[in-house]
């Protein structure tokens, strides 16, 4: 096989196809359309002469082939990205800001220990953190804003990013909550609760709001707070329901002592990305910090619901 014939792009679709097991979450992660990452799959099953995905009932699962090929496609990927990187770029000696734009959620429970490494390997390197806007898109257009950790599902074309993960909606209510008897809520006790919404960090109602728009149903948004720990403190000590990404929701709820049910209707999930504007995109500086701070996002146990989640808890 001759290197020079292979689309080395097709090294990222496959990285994905085999994390993901899933068409449509790997064109989601890679920013494509769905029929382009199916084209993907059938030019890599044809390379490398293995379906690599094949359907088991209700899933998709690994070929022998592919559970081998994925232990040997991420460090693959980081080697080229390293050999790609300009040579003279040195961390120890970079002298530079980034604004970066973030959830409360995330300074909280992730930054500190990416902070620590980023201050240890470039020390010249400063770091200001701004609470996410969807308005800040604009910002990254324009240089005022340097990355961007977000909720965002709808992410334009010059703008670039990698999805971190996705989720469904739970919602959190005090341990006491009449609503919890008898399994509850259910679609009327949801709709007909008050509830607490957050408005800082990104939208995070819209999701909601449209699924029970289409079922008919409004919510009552009795108190609206800039901030996460707000929020689950007025659920600890009201009737109001917080209905969050479901990661967050485990990850926060003990604290309080809040109870986590899942949503009673069905909504789009929430898909959680790192953005930046194409014209960084090949900047050493900024392949540097980004690279890390996906890495820090992805591992993260508070990126992904805590081990041992139930949300009959």
């Amino acid at each position: 096989m001759e290197l020079s014939r292979i689309n080395l792009n097709l090294l990222t679709a496959l990285h994905q196809l085999l994390r993901c097991r899933s068409v449509s979450q790997a064109a989601r992660a890679l920013f494509v359309t769905q029929p382009a990452m199916s084209r993907n799959l059938a030019q890599l099953r044809t390379l490398l002469g293995d379906p690599l995905l094949v359907r088991v009932g209700n899933q998709m699962q690994l070929t022998p082939r592919a559970e081998a090929l994925s232990a040997q496609v991420a460090p693959l990927l980081l080697n080229i990205e390293s050999l790609l990187m300009p040579d003279h770029f040195d961390p120890a000696l970079f002298q530079g800001r980034f604004n970066i734009a973030i959830t409360d959620y995330t300074s909280e429970h992730i930054l500190p220990t990416l902070v620590e490494d980023l201050c240890r390997t470039a020390p010249g390197l400063q770091l200001h953190f701004h609470l996410w806007e969807p308005a800040m898109i604009t910002d990254l257009r324009e240089g005022r804003m340097d990355l961007a950790a977000c909720i965002l599902n709808e992410v334009p074309d010059d703008i670039h990013g990698r999805q971190v993960g996705e989720d469904s909606y739970s919602c959190l209510l005090r341990a006491d909550h009449p609503l919890l008897l008898n399994g509850g809520p259910d679609l009327d006790q949801y709709s007909q609760a008050d509830h607490i919404s957050i408005s800082g960090g990104g939208d995070k109602n819209r999701a909601l709001d449209n699924a029970l728009a289409t079922l008919g149903r409004l919510r009552r948004v009795r108190i609206t707070v800039p901030f996460f720990h707000s929020a689950l403190a007025f659920c600890a000590s009201s009737d109001g329901i917080l209905t969050l990404p479901t990661h967050m929701a485990e990850n926060l709820r003990q604290r309080h002592n809040l109870a986590l049910r899942p949503l009673p209707f069905e909504v789009e999930r929430v898909r959680y990305s790192l953005i930046w504007h194409q014209r960084q995109q090949h900047d050493a500086a900024h392949g540097f910090v980004r690279e890390r701070f996906y890495h820090a996002l992805e591992k993260s146990r508070f990126s992904k619901p805590s081990p041992g989640h139930n949300q009959e808890l």
